[in-house]
């Protein structure tokens, strides 16, 4: 259990309650995406995960991809874990799991 007492930045709040949630168990692989990406998760027809990350914004957001190497079905390119991935402005990909 944390206790503030102080008006802390909101980056540091941001610190401080990524921290609280990492300790109650509450934080995904997901956790670090930059803020303008969005990403859901679902099954493919193959029955293999899929990931989809969308940019929504005008600026390039880059990110390192927290899951198993894969194929994104868009460009048919090799995606590994922990590669880094750049959105451009208003973008999105992909990935299936091998």
């Amino acid at each position: 259990m944390t206790f503030e007492g102080t008006v802390l930045s909101d980056k540091l709040q941001e610190k401080v309650l990524l921290e609280e949630l990492q300790v109650a168990g509450l934080t995904s692989r997901d956790q670090n995406l930059p803020e303008p990406v969005s990403v859901q998760h679902g099954t493919g027809n193959s029955g293999k995960p899929l990931h989809y990350y969308l940019n929504y914004s005008g600026l390039n957001q880059t990110f390192s991809y927290p899951y198993a190497s894969g194929t994104d079905l868009l460009t048919h390119r090799q995606v590994e874990k922990s590669q880094n991935i750049t959105l451009s402005p208003w973008d999105l990909v992909i990935v299936e799991e091998k």
